[in-house]
């Protein structure tokens, strides 16, 4: 009972030293700012001056989130284990949140419509000798549902993806590829999207990478240098915190679970054009014929990135566009034999207007 004691007196001892210690520094700072004598500093209130210095704010909302689990703004949800997400999509204005819960189903005329859209398009790139996948990355949300939080429940099973998903399934429109199912963590495998950002990881990529290839040889017969889990090691480290938590301003204080490829991981490719969102790569050990290749179409730099070391070890020639849904003539043109066009689950109103 004494030990007790003495560790709640402890701790009240320590918690009113850092409360004194923050309130000297307040004092102090909003001292000087008024006795600076300028025009702008007589002008300024103990409230501005408050929430105008950013050790302060950095503090007030250090405090705000780990203590009331809180953060500012609407649009931020506190995730479980530092994991956020965003409610609302901040660059295309997605309801993410509304369709976590099944609140904006597509209608059968919009799921008819990008069936045939898909269906078209792999006709074209079939009819020109090119194997064609629409590929559609998993928000964070979705890969790490188990970090939502409870209040939210579990997601529904009427989301947009799982809906387009499922159609497209039932039609037999088999160009379109939903990794999430690949992306889930398995036991022991690290986790494959950033717990701070909506983006994937180096793992992420890879279970994206898979999932392709698998595919591109179960339908052509063809052989390629296939990169094997066994054949690369991941790891973890620390890092601060990425776009969701930098835009509430604690990139310090909610860090991110960043999964990397290990250094023992090496290239054996070139990158032989990198200008105005195209980049071509060649293997070093490449066939001298030209070989496989094949085409990445995706909006999102990060994503190539984190895919490049992998199609870029395994096909003799791979061209990444920043550009979405370039029509056939193009690829031909390279010689392709596989064109991938990825984009993001809060991106699927894209394929509504795909021609």
């Amino acid at each position: 009972m004494k030990r007790r004691k003495a560790i709640d007196f402890l701790t009240v001892t320590l918690f009113a030293g850092i409360l004194l210690t923050f309130m000297v520094y307040i004092g102090i700072t909003t001292v000087f700012a008024a006795d600076r004598g300028d025009a702008e500093s007589e002008r300024k209130s103990f409230n501005d001056i408050f929430y105008g210095d950013s050790v302060i704010s950095d503090v007030v909302k250090f405090v705000n989130y780990r203590i009331f689990g809180h953060i500012d703004g609407e649009n931020i949800i506190i995730g479980d284990d530092e994991w956020l997400f965003e409610a609302v999509d901040s660059k295309n204005g997605y309801e993410r949140l509304l369709d976590y819960i099944g609140g904006c189903e597509y209608s059968e005329e919009e799921l008819q419509r990008i069936a045939i859209n898909v269906a078209r398009r792999e006709a074209e790139y079939n009819a020109k000798g090119m194997e064609y996948m629409l590929v559609v990355i998993p928000d964070s949300i979705t890969v790490g549902e188990e970090y939502v939080p409870w209040y939210l429940g579990k997601q529904s099973e009427r989301t947009r993806l799982s809906q387009v998903t499922e159609y497209l399934s039932s039609r037999g429109v088999l160009a379109f590829i939903n990794p999430t199912e690949a992306m889930l963590a398995e036991e022991g495998a690290p986790i494959s999207v950033n717990n701070t950002e909506n983006s994937i990881n180096a793992y992420g990529a890879y279970c994206i990478y898979a999932k392709i290839v698998s595919r591109f040889l179960a339908e052509t017969g063809r052989e390629v240098d296939r990169i094997h889990r066994d054949d690369i090691d991941f790891y973890t480290r620390i890092t601060d915190g990425k776009g969701i938590a930098v835009s509430a301003g604690l990139e310090q204080t909610v860090k991110n679970r960043t999964v990397s490829l290990s250094d023992t991981f090496g290239d054996s490719y070139e990158t032989v054009y990198n200008e105005k969102g195209y980049v071509l790569t060649q293997r070093l050990d490449g066939a001298e014929d030209g070989g496989e290749c094949v085409v990445i179409e995706c909006a999102d730099d990060w994503d190539r990135i984190q895919l490049m070391p992998y199609f870029s070890n395994t096909f003799d020639r791979v061209y990444y566009k920043n550009t979405l849904m370039s029509e056939p003539d193009t690829s031909e043109q390279y010689g392709a034999t596989l064109v991938v066009q990825i984009v993001h689950e809060s991106e699927l109103d894209l394929i509504l207007d795909m021609r």
